[in-house]
């Protein structure tokens, strides 16, 4: 009885440390991203106000900046943010993550369809912006720098594709 439940289950597939490392940085990622775009969805007004007022100093603005008053750190003119516009936005992003977050799931259990969530919710996230704002940097935040972050993790989990399976259809 033993031998016949040992036999018909499918040998353990060895998942490469690099692989489930990638994974569990996504998944921190991912949540983290659920999280403070979710605080930002039911707190859009003060966040349009300190973006417009020129009080918050995004992430950009900071690695921009020099410490002097330069353009750089003066109050972008940003047409398209309202508080419409950034509910909508935080709405993309979450729907960014939850792809990257289902994405980070079946990669660690070497499916091949995670690669493509994954992937997808990385170019949702640039898509949602530009949709809304434009090509104004202004209001991104650290998106830019969290697509350039997830174009890495794009060619890293590509590089790992022979290790995943496809799905049977």
């Amino acid at each position: 009885m033993a031998d016949e439940t040992t036999s018909t289950m499918d040998p353990q597939k060895n998942r490469p440390m690099l692989l489930t490392v990638l994974c569990l940085l996504t998944f921190i990622g991912s949540v983290g991203g659920l999280i403070f775009h979710s605080m930002g969805y039911l707190d859009a007004t003060a966040k349009v106000e300190a973006l417009k007022s020129g009080e918050s100093k995004t992430q950009l603005k900071n690695l921009l900046s020099s410490g002097s008053n330069t353009a750089a750190t003066k109050v972008a003119t940003i047409g398209n943010l309202n508080v419409e516009n950034y509910e909508k936005y935080s709405i993309g992003c979450i729907a960014s993550y939850i792809l990257s977050l289902v994405g980070a799931v079946l990669i660690f259990k070497l499916k091949r369809t995670g690669f493509y969530s994954f992937t997808l919710g990385t170019f949702f996230n640039l898509i949602a912006h530009f949709l809304l704002f434009g090509d104004n940097f202004g209001v991104m935040d650290v998106s830019i720098l969290v697509a350039l972050g997830g174009l890495v993790f794009i060619i890293l989990f590509g590089m790992n594709l022979k290790y995943m399976e496809e799905d049977e259809v």
